[in-house]
């Protein structure tokens, strides 16, 4: 249940921070992030997995958005493909059920995010989507801590 609120609150933050930038490239990505997690709250079976597959959709295009994303230096451009071309994997990984370092994406996440803020990375538009994938790296490391313990 705390990890849905910090989800949520992720989200919450996302739509907030679309509605603040107004950049529409950026913003699409944080609304089509926001529409699978909503979709993979609802309590429903039937609407989860494809929301998990909207969300990685989304990822995909934030992967894509960092890779030709011209007006950025190449710190930001790095940390934008790190951190969504690692959640994608990560879910592409649990979604086939395949086994083993599922604690190594989330992480390298969390190392790409501290490295965007350690290197000044100037990524105000894409705070919105960002946040939503440090926020899901953390959840991942969170509950997979709960599994453990």
């Amino acid at each position: 249940m705390i990890l849905k609120i910090l989800i949520a609150l992720a989200a919450a933050f996302g739509l907030f921070w679309i509605i603040k930038t107004k950049k529409l490239f950026p913003a699409i990505i944080t609304l089509g992030m926001i529409i699978g997690i909503i979709m993979v709250l609802v309590r429903s079976i039937s609407i989860q997995t494809p929301g998990f597959y909207v969300y990685m959709f989304f990822t995909a295009v934030a992967f894509l958005y960092g890779i030709f994303i011209k007006d950025k230096n190449i710190s930001e451009r790095i940390t934008i493909c790190l951190m969504s071309g690692f959640i994608f994997a990560y879910w592409l990984w649990v979604l086939n059920h395949w086994h083993g370092n599922t604690l190594l994406a989330p992480i390298i996440v969390l190392l790409a995010s501290t490295y965007g803020i350690v290197s000044k990375a100037k990524l105000k538009n894409e705070l919105g989507f960002l946040v939503i994938l440090a926020v899901d790296a953390i959840a991942i490391i969170i509950e997979n801590w709960m599994k453990a313990n």
